[in-house]
């Protein structure tokens, strides 16, 4: 699926996250299950509080109260969806907080508890609210329950959603045929619970009618005609009794047959719908049916409603007395039959914190108006199961969701149930739903950017993506999330460029958080023109976080002179997603302009400049230093770094502006957000930079490492089992035994820059840098494109307070690999030394 996909370099961690209060940070360790609900939270007054803590939350099981892992607020966007959808994806970074969403409609008509003809209520009413109340920012689905009917998935093609209307249908008989003659299923319902005063008025009926079969038993299990004169000849009650009541029984299996399909049926049709994050609002078309006998499959609906964030409204498509076209048999109680019909409906609206509206059938069209007014302002949070529900996996777990904030009101779910565990297909079907889902996930906070530069050998644009993501830490079990992205092109919508890979997870959390951050970097080709990128991420515990972005690419290769992206140097490391300096450091930077000859160069001039966010007033300019016309494959190239003190800055959000000008004319005016911290950057902040701060697990989750763990294994030659051998032993933190087999390895096979790579870190973690920097040398040697390596080597040489070898490192690994723009930014840190 990869094109491009390569990772520029070992990933680092990152160092801010807003979670829960420090009295109440447990740490979220990678592979842990979540139960995640959605709650309303209003004030008195029916206002939604927007400013409520996790540590106001309390998720109660049993009496316990069940920690929190997860807490988010999904706020409904202020102004319009389409502007603030294109504010989010068009922004310099592109974050999945605060990502406008429009409301999820699923509605399900149950055909074979709405009588035929009064379908017709409930479809007028539902194309009256699909055409006039479902936004262009709103998705709707349709089905029929159970087929044939329609199915729609979730869409925002309203006129298609309309017209699978026509396919719904009602097959709903309230009096039935038995053996024993026409019976309502409601007069079964309570003949077979015991009602003997009820049973005699329909053997009285019955014995009237001379249609009716009543017979013996012998005859109703054959499935015979009785002797309907013998049975009124004879004068046993009894028997009569014992007849009524099997053929009462008779149309209870029948009809909790037919509910049993149902419920089964939007079960899993509910639960398919797991993987796509957000609320979703059920508008269940029912005239109800008796609960009796399904109460299981009924908490089995609430349980897939748990799973994929579902709330019924159940819409009572009952009609009342004196509505024409009625049938009611004279022993049937009306007002019972419909209160037992109404249980279900109550029940699923309850479970899931939704709404019944009694007698819909007559103000439908004014039920659904006031749904779709409904504020979409709600909190997720997440907890662990207990340890019974994960010990029983599908049944259903009742909890009490308590806001302990003064006056404040919560509705949620009543409960919950742990899904089966997750299998490894089950994972590529997640990520599946996410690149396919209407709006973007947010369980996981994914934030990210691109820059755009040149590929010196084909000229074609060269995209690099950096990408943090807030993730829980790993365990001995998970060391690594998966990654996508695609992108697709705006005019017809192909994939122009798709990747996949991993991230490691972080070691630890971040100060005051329960998660960490981790970093991401790929590089990709596109031609020049405009897409639409989404970038998702999955933990091993199956949480997903993806995010939107559109992506102008401009061609980099023409007649007149052009521009890469503008590069900033940032504590967060090279090509950082938000770009972060201090006063004490000051500010670097760097472009590439690109050309045919070096003539167009040659009068080339950057000026670099540093304005408040809110302000057009620049508060520092200063020229950038021009390196030499370099020539490529498709043209030149010639970069410029430039360095901007701060000492005189006010810490807070500018913008870094950058003009290039060349022969007297304007080429470029590109700009980047940059926040000013004062003071240096603290220690934990600056070792980001320092590639030499390492896990072994970091080292063995590059893609450099990978690639040499599944050589070895697939080989035979000798020095495959010490490549092996010396990984294990590295894995289990046991630097010098790892040394000695990967160095026998390298004595083995001294082409491998990969064993050459390992080697270093292993002799690092041992403590023997002068041995490390010279298997670092050995692999930059072997491989001259290893960026890694070089970085490595580079830091090395600056731990040993030896600058210039750093420099003469970096610029080795730019002459193998002059776009290399974390070698850029890195040999430009050190040059501000």
């Amino acid at each position: 699926m990869a094109r491009g996909a390569a990772v520029l370099a070992l990933s680092a961690f990152g160092v801010q996250h807003s979670a829960l209060t420090a009295a109440q940070q447990p740490i979220f360790r990678s592979g842990v299950e979540l139960v995640r609900f959605d709650l309303r939270v209003t004030d008195a007054d029916g206002r939604p509080v927007t400013d409520l803590r996790p540590d106001e939350v309390q998720i109660v099981e049993d009496g316990k109260v069940r920690p929190l892992l997860l807490f988010q607020h999904i706020q409904e966007p202020a102004g319009a969806y389409a502007d603030a959808a294109m504010r989010a994806v068009s922004a310099e970074v592109t974050t999945n907080r605060g990502t406008p969403r429009g409301h999820l409609y699923m509605l399900i008509f149950d055909q074979q508890h709405i009588a035929a003809g009064n379908e017709q209520i409930a479809r007028r009413a539902a194309e009256a609210f699909i055409r006039t109340r479902v936004r262009p920012s709103d998705r709707v689905a349709v089905f029929g329950v159970p087929g044939p009917g329609p199915q729609v998935g979730f869409t925002a093609d309203r006129t298609r959603a309309i017209a699978a209307l026509s396919k719904v249908h009602g097959t709903l008989e309230r009096n039935v045929k038995s053996p024993a003659g026409e019976m309502s299923i409601q007069e079964a319902y309570e003949i077979a619970s015991g009602n003997e005063r009820l049973a005699t008025e329909v053997i009285g009926r019955l014995s009237s009618n001379l249609n009716a079969d009543v017979g013996t038993a012998a005859s109703f299990t054959m499935g015979g005609t009785a002797d309907r004169g013998a049975l009124r000849a004879s004068d046993d009650p009894a028997a009569a009794q014992r007849i009524i009541q099997e053929n009462a029984r008779f149309v209870v299996a029948q009809a909790d047959s037919t509910s049993r399909q149902f419920l089964q049926r939007m079960s899993d049709l509910i639960a398919q719908y797991r993987d796509i994050e957000g609320r979703k609002t059920v508008v269940l078309f029912s005239e109800g049916f008796h609960d009796q006998n399904v109460t299981r499959e009924l908490e089995q609906v609430a349980a897939a409603a748990s799973e994929s964030y579902a709330v019924f409204v159940a819409m009572d498509l009952q009609r009342r007395a004196g509505d024409a076209g009625q049938l009611e048999l004279p022993s049937t109680d009306q007002g019972m039959e419909i209160q037992s019909r109404l249980q279900p409906l109550s029940a699923l609206a309850a479970e899931t914190d939704g709404t019944l509206i009694i007698d819909a059938a007559s103000h439908v069209e004014a039920a659904l108006d006031r749904l779709a007014d409904q504020s979409q302002d709600y909190y997720l949070v997440g907890f662990t199961p207990s340890d019974g529900a994960t010990s029983s996996r599908g049944s259903y777990r009742r909890v009490n969701v308590r806001v302990t904030r003064p006056g404040a009101r919560v509705s949620a779910r009543t409960g919950y149930a742990v899904p089966p565990a997750v299998a490894a297909s089950d994972r590529r079907r997640a990520i599946d739903a996410a690149i396919g889902a209407p709006f973007v996930q947010q369980a996981l906070r994914v934030d990210y950017t691109t820059y755009v530069l040149r590929n010196d050998d084909n000229g074609r644009p060269r995209v690099i993506l950096t990408l943090n993501a807030n993730l829980p830490v790993r365990d001995s079990q998970h060391d690594a999330a998966d990654i996508v992205f695609v992108v697709r092109d705006t005019r017809d919508g192909h994939v122009a460029a798709s990747g996949t890979g991993t991230m490691p997870l972080p070691e630890r959390p971040d100060p005051g958080a329960i998660t960490g951050t981790s970093r991401y970097r790929v590089q990709f080709e596109v031609p020049p023109g405009s897409y639409l990128m989404r970038a998702i991420v999955r933990e091993p515990g199956g949480l997903i976080g993806s995010g939107d972005r559109r992506l102008d690419v401009r061609s980099v290769t023409g007649p007149d002179v052009t521009t890469s992206d503008l590069v900033l140097g940032s504590a967060e490391g090279a090509l950082p997603v938000r770009a972060e300096a201090y006063v004490s450091d000051g500010l670097g930077g760097l472009i590439e302009a690109y050309g045919r000859s070096p003539e167009q160069l040659a009068g080339l001039s950057v000026t670099a400049s540093l304005i408040p966010a809110r302000s057009d007033q620049a508060a520092i300019t200063a020229q950038a230093d021009l390196a030499e016309t370099q020539q490529t494959g498709t043209g030149v190239t010639r970069r410029a770094r430039f360095a901007l003190p701060l000492t005189s800055i006010a810490p807070g959000s500018y913008v870094a502006r950058v003009r290039v000008r060349a022969a007297g004319e304007d080429v470029a005016d590109l700009s980047r957000q940059v926040e000013i911290h004062a003071g240096s950057a603290p220690a934990a902040t600056a070792a980001q930079n320092d590639l030499l701060r390492f896990t072994s697990r970091d080292v063995l989750a590059s893609d450099i490492v990978r690639r040499l763990q599944t050589g070895s294994r697939q080989s035979t030659a000798p020095a495959s089992g010490h490549v092996q051998r010396g990984l294990e032993l590295f894995a289990s933190d046991r630097f010098a035994e790892a040394a000695g087999e990967l160095q026998q390895a390298l004595k083995l096979d001294q082409t491998s820059a990969g064993t050459a790579f390992v080697l270093g870190w292993a002799w690092h973690g041992a403590g023997d840098e002068r041995q490390a920097i010279g298997a670092w040398r050995a692999a930059a040697a072997i491989d001259p494109t290893l960026v890694p390596a070089h970085l490595a080597l580079a830091d090395a040489y600056l731990k040993i307070s030896q600058p210039a070898l750093a420099q003469q490192a970096l610029r080795a690994g730019l002459s193998a690999l002059p776009g290399a723009v974390e070698l850029q930014v890195r040999l430009a840190q050190i040059e501000k030394r």
